[in-house]
């Protein structure tokens, strides 16, 4: 089983969940409710996004490594050249505290709407995530010391069949997580940004960023929907042109206008990376990869951008 792999996912412009010098520049004139209302969402957006990115990390390094533990177990041969060991350094811990946000216990920073569901998507994921590490590193044991000539390779088709199950229920609960809370952060950092002065292109840029996702998100599908994926470039094109060439001045008064315009060429890159890959109607997992290395690039010029 070949996993798909989503790669990045960045942060909101009000990076900070105390709400800084930046985040106050953004909501000055607006009412102390919605300022904090807002400033939690991002918040715990936030916060979320890094427990996902660095447990993600991990996750894609042991679906590297499934399709060789697979191979392993179903030719019951010990191969000369070792695995490469995923959960090696720091684990991301769920429970961990990110600046004053606790994911599974967010009290009354999240909407009650979507409260019980968001943190319920977390919480799988991160059960998901233990599990997998835990086979993982079983596996690991029992191939190192060769138990395999007790059992016959039963117990390390048992390892392999959980860290399966459980790398595909992480990416899941992953992504059903996101798509609760996308909207509701998308329009809270609208609100933040409500009276900056760089508000126009500040949106425009995370608009363009939201839409090279969602290229991503078909890209990375299980069957590819090509005509999706044209009408999307031809969007992206499109807004490229309109966007690029907003607010000149106010860009070069705030300092901005270098990042911004090495954010918009990272942008005809992305466009000529996909432009060039799914020529043919179809796209390769190595095809797919080289789209994603210019969405990295990309995810770097927005944040020195934002």
């Amino acid at each position: 089983m070949k996993f798909k792999i989503l790669f990045i996912v960045t942060t909101l412009l009000i990076s900070c969940g105390k709400l800084g010098d930046k985040a106050k520049d953004a909501v000055d004139g607006l009412s102390v409710a919605s300022t904090d209302e807002a400033g939690s969402i991002i918040a715990y957006n936030n916060a979320m996004i890094d427990y996902m990115n660095e447990a993600g990390n991990k996750i894609d390094a042991a679906a590297n490594d499934y399709e060789k533990m697979r191979t392993i177990v179903t030719q019951k041969r010990k191969p000369r050249m070792l695995m490469s060991m995923a959960f090696i350094g720091i684990i991301p811990d769920v429970n961990k505290d990110n600046d004053g946000i606790l994911l599974l216990k967010p009290g009354n920073i999240l909407p009650s709407d979507i409260k019980e569901e968001l943190v319920g998507k977390v919480k799988s994921a991160s059960e998901s995530f233990d599990a997998v590490e835990k086979a993982y590193k079983d596996f690991k044991n029992y191939y190192d010391l060769e138990d395999f000539k007790d059992d016959d390779w039963a117990k390390g088709k048992d390892y392999v069949d959980i860290i399966e199950k459980n790398i595909t229920s992480f990416y899941d609960q992953r992504s059903e997580a996101y798509n609760i809370i996308k909207p509701l952060a998308d329009a809270a950092e609208v609100e933040l940004l409500k009276d900056h002065p760089l508000k126009e292109v500040l949106i425009a840029s995370k608009a363009d960023l939201s839409l090279v996702e969602e290229i991503i998100d078909i890209v990375y599908a299980e069957n590819i929907d090509i005509n999706a994926l044209n009408s999307k470039y031809t969007e992206l094109e499109n807004n490229v042109k309109e966007h690029r060439v907003l607010t000149p001045e106010l860009l070069k008064e705030h300092d901005k206008e270098r990042s911004y315009k090495s954010y918009y060429e990272q942008l005809d890159d992305f466009l000529g990376a996909l432009r060039k890959n799914k020529r043919d109607g179809k796209i390769t997992q190595d095809e797919a990869e080289d789209i994603s290395d210019e969405y990295k690039y990309l995810i770097r010029d927005y944040n020195s951008f934002v």
